[in-house]
């Protein structure tokens, strides 16, 4: 099995986040090995109504269903939507077609990227985590679909073995999909097989990759900066939650991130605003997926109160509302008595 440790590090390390400006390009990126289900999940985020603007990057345009209602426009291998997404192929250097992308729609929140299904994470990782791509891009986090009827099996095969290790363990967030295709027992052995040899990664499960879309994307903050969405989709019977934690009084940031790779699994996404003991002047824009997290200077507190606000997607019906608070809590540099909601 591939060694993944030392990359993983070097993924997770916090020493260069400063260098990410506030309004680079969120990029998610889609991983998993051939048939778990990405372009259905592609297929979902080109086709709902979820308010964003996305640009979704995929290697094979013809394996996209997109329904034909929903095309407004067709132009050199990018196909616009009714929706404000676009969806194109990526024809050679990936960066380039990025840049590409952002030439064309200067208006976009956010980029998904479905790597090929026999792609390792790890380069494209490295890609966006690259120094000069940083000005450019962000990446927001690697989530890994994989399918709950043929998991651990793939990667007991050693054709397959080290291939799909490689997509889970770059992850930040696993999605097990088809739970709908196999008995409970299997579904517990793939819950297992992944815990066991990554403790701290996050799993969702899903049926035809259904998942919401606040669990898989971190886009753009508004422009204005002025509010945090905590909106939930209540047509699925989903588990997942949102809190809003609000605080007055400076944050340590080095103990904020550290604290986020620590947090239960349970926690899938936190977004919003902090209010910095180092730099009291800005705000700080966080954003984090599973245990990786971007905390970047956004803009100044202006006219407004500074204080820590942060909206956290949770699976509601085993998280630990206290206890999250809690760790949170200790983050804090000069603790006072106003409550989280």
């Amino acid at each position: 099995m591939t060694d993944t440790s030392d990359d993983l590090d070097w993924l997770l390390a916090d020493d260069t986040s400063d260098l990410e400006p506030a309004d680079a390009m969120p990029v998610t990126v889609l991983t998993g090995f051939l048939g778990a289900g990405k372009t259905t999940l592609v297929n979902r985020l080109l086709a709902e109504d979820h308010g964003r603007r996305l640009a979704v990057l995929v290697n094979d345009f013809g394996a996209v269903n997109v329904d034909s209602e929903l095309i407004v426009g067709v132009s050199s291998g990018t196909v616009s939507l009714a929706n404000g997404c676009v969806c194109c192929e990526i024809r050679d250097d990936l960066m380039a077609a990025v840049e590409s992308v952002l030439r064309q729609d200067d208006e976009l929140d956010g980029i998904v990227l479905e790597a090929s299904g026999v792609a390792e994470p790890k380069g494209i990782a490295r890609t966006f985590a690259a120094p000069e791509a940083r000005p450019v891009v962000r990446l927001d986090g690697i989530i890994a679909v994989v399918d709950g009827e043929q998991l651990p099996d793939q990667a007991e095969y050693p054709a397959t073995r080290d291939l799909v290790f490689s997509q889970i363990g770059y992850s930040d967030l696993v999605i097990l999909n088809k739970i709908d295709l196999a008995d409970a027992e299997r579904i517990d052995r793939v819950r297992s097989f992944v815990q066991d040899r990554l403790p701290a990664v996050r799993i969702v499960e899903a049926e035809h990759a259904d998942v919401p879309f606040e669990v898989l994307i971190g886009t753009r903050p508004e422009q204005d900066g002025t509010t945090i969405s905590d909106e939930h989709d209540h047509e699925h019977d989903h588990p997942f939650v949102s809190w809003v934690y609000r605080r007055s009084g400076p944050f340590d940031l080095a103990a904020l991130r550290q604290t986020i790779t620590t947090l239960p699994r349970s926690v899938y996404r936190i977004k919003g605003f902090v209010h910095s003991d180092s730099d009291r002047e800005r705000r700080y824009l966080l954003q984090a997926v599973g245990m990786r997290s971007d905390i970047v200077p956004h803009d100044s507190w202006g006219d407004g109160q500074p204080e820590t606000c942060l909206v956290v997607v949770v699976d509601g019906e085993t998280t630990d509302h206290d206890d999250v608070v809690g760790r949170f809590d200790a983050c804090r540099v000069e603790p006072d008595t106003d409550a989280a909601t």
